[in-house]
């Protein structure tokens, strides 16, 4: 395993190198294209410097004025090309033209540029039209047009021609800029110097120096990689071998030494050699096998008892699960009514319930609660809370009064600190009237005949359990004839998904009203549904509880 790690060092060096190399590579040749195109314009500045300007820019408007005299330059060119260039012939033939020619020849021979034109510019024409071409090939003619788009640089004449490449047969891909040489804005002369240079030509020299330079790069880096490799499999490689074959041979007597929990000297001696880091890692497995051996006493123990905890947190989950009515079917003679519920706790037993029991023949009692924290805690306060509100409840009188009594039972001996949010109600099952208080619990949500659900704003109270000799308010509503009741605990709003936000309760009223024609049963599935497609798989933090009532 350690000679495989250098492997991968000594691979990965080598990659990186390359990497380097490439990105490096790729960052010196664009500089250096910039660097040949930045000589393009300095290569025309000092053209002009060696031919006489005033020849220049008489060859130039002489140009333009043959220009002017033609009323459709493009149309002339294509139908009658000897008729066309005859119009320019004087000025390409005049002795100026042709010692100019030669000028800007012989300098464009000592650079490294290809071509020096003059052009005049005709930007919102769409061409320019060439005065002298002071090329080694394809040299056009006076008069010649040249189409290039324009779409850039219209409304900027005069200014400095940041140009274009173009493909040339001879040279490849080639690169063309220049400066300005003559502008009359009233007449619309535009005119240009241009220089070109063969960036192909560039890019294949700056390439094969960059080859050159990487192979030299690899040889010293691969003759680099290899002396680090064999040193350190030396020092460090081997030794790490051996203590790994020790460490297997002590693997293997684990159960020898678990039968009999006696001490080892495998890794005496293992290494000494005069790496400091080896040695205290030598040191180590000296200490590791020495504190080992006692701890298998209490692994087994440790073992053992987690054992015992679960199987008394599985019996406390039966337990739990019991106490929560599912006796939906022994309900089904109220034909009032229709009732389903769910709860899925967080862990393996949690603090939410519901309940509902006939007090009388007429009046269902129906709760939802909330008790705060999670595990073994909560569900041994959810169960004192739950037979507090049954036992009272079963007495009679108002919701009101009923929390007015759990709150001060489960108040008065609280040195843990916890409790309760509740909301009861009292269904008149004849009516549909309804008498609830709530203590601190999520809003109930409400339809009408028509199965639309809206959230109850009603009334809260202070939680129970939190400070005794508490009061709390009766509020009072009917459920009309086909309407629903959903009741639910906050781990509903606040489930969460991957990216941390609430399914919050315009999610939830949109979900009800997408199963308002469902069963009671079918519509608290659909919502567990609904909340497993928002969560994508999220963990849950909260226990998760639904009450469905379908006033019939």
């Amino acid at each position: 395993m350690a000679r495989m790690a250098v492997y991968t060092s000594v691979t990965s060096s080598i990659l990186l190198v390359l990497v380097c190399i490439l990105v490096s590579a790729l960052f010196f040749q664009n500089q250096a294209i910039k660097i040949y195109e930045g000589m393009e314009t300095s290569l025309t500045r000092s053209a002009l410097v060696e031919v006489d300007r005033e020849v220049l820019n008489d060859l130039i408007i002489k140009t333009a004025d043959v220009v002017s005299t033609i009323e459709d330059p493009v149309s002339m060119r294509e139908d009658d090309e000897a008729a066309y260039f005859e119009k320019f012939s004087e000025i390409q033939n005049s002795t100026e033209y042709k010692q100019l020619w030669q000028k800007l020849n012989n300098t464009r021979r000592a650079t490294i540029s290809t071509a020096y034109c003059v052009s005049l510019i005709y930007p919102e024409k769409g061409y320019w039209v060439y005065v002298m071409d002071a090329s080694d090939s394809n040299v056009q003619r006076c008069g010649e047009l040249l189409f290039d788009d324009f779409s850039a640089y219209v409304g900027h004449p005069g200014m400095d021609y940041m140009g274009n490449v173009t493909i040339s047969q001879k040279y490849g891909r080639v690169r063309t800029d220049g400066v300005a040489v003559y502008t009359d804005d009233a007449k619309g002369i535009y005119s240009y110097l241009t220089a070109d240079i063969p960036i192909s030509t560039a890019v294949k020299n700056v390439r094969t120096f960059l080859f050159q330079t990487s192979i030299v790069a690899m040889i010293i880096t691969a003759i680099v990689c290899v002396g680090v490799f064999l040193a350190v499999n030396k020092n460090a490689v081997m030794p790490i071998d051996a203590m790994a074959g020790k460490a297997e041979d002590y693997a293997g007597m684990y159960e020898e030494r678990f039968d009999s929990h006696t001490g080892t000297d495998i890794f005496q001696d293992t290494y000494n050699g005069n790496v400091k880091e080896l040695i205290k890692l030598s040191e180590s497995l000296r200490s590791m096998e020495f504190e080992m051996n006692s701890y298998l006493k209490d692994i087994d123990r440790l073992a053992a008892e987690k054992a015992r905890i679960g199987t008394e947190l599985d019996i406390a989950t039966k337990i739990q699960e019991a106490t929560i009515p599912r006796n939906f079917a022994d309900f089904e003679k109220y034909h009032q009514f229709e009732i389903y519920g769910d709860c899925k706790p967080a862990k393996e037993v949690g603090g939410d319930f519901y309940d509902f029991f006939m007090i009388d023949d007429d009046h269902l009692c129906i709760v939802m609660a909330d008790v705060s924290g999670k595990g073994i805690p909560a569900a041994l306060y959810m169960m004192v809370s739950k037979i507090a509100i049954q036992t009272r409840a079963e007495q009679g009188g108002t919701p009101s009064e009923i929390l007015r009594y759990v709150n001060d039972r489960l108040s008065a001996n609280n040195s843990v600190d916890m409790f309760v949010t509740v909301w009861l109600g009292i269904l008149t099952v004849s009516t549909g009237h309804v008498i609830a208080a709530n203590a601190g619990h999520e809003y109930p949500a409400v339809s009408d005949e028509n199965g639309n659900y809206e959230l109850l704003h009603d009334p809260h109270g202070f939680v129970c359990g939190g400070l005794s000799g508490l009061k709390f308010k009766d509020y009072e509503f009917d459920i009309p004839k086909g309407g629903r009741l959903f009741l639910y605990t906050d781990g509903v709003p606040e489930n969460q998904n991957k990216a941390e936000e609430f399914y919050g309760t315009d999610r939830m009223i949109e979900a009800l009203n997408e199963c308002k024609e469902m069963e009671t049963k079918a519509t608290v599935e659909h919502m567990y549904s609904s909340l497993a497609e928002f969560a994508n798989g999220a963990d849950q933090f909260d226990d998760t509880t639904m009450l469905n009532i379908w006033y019939k």
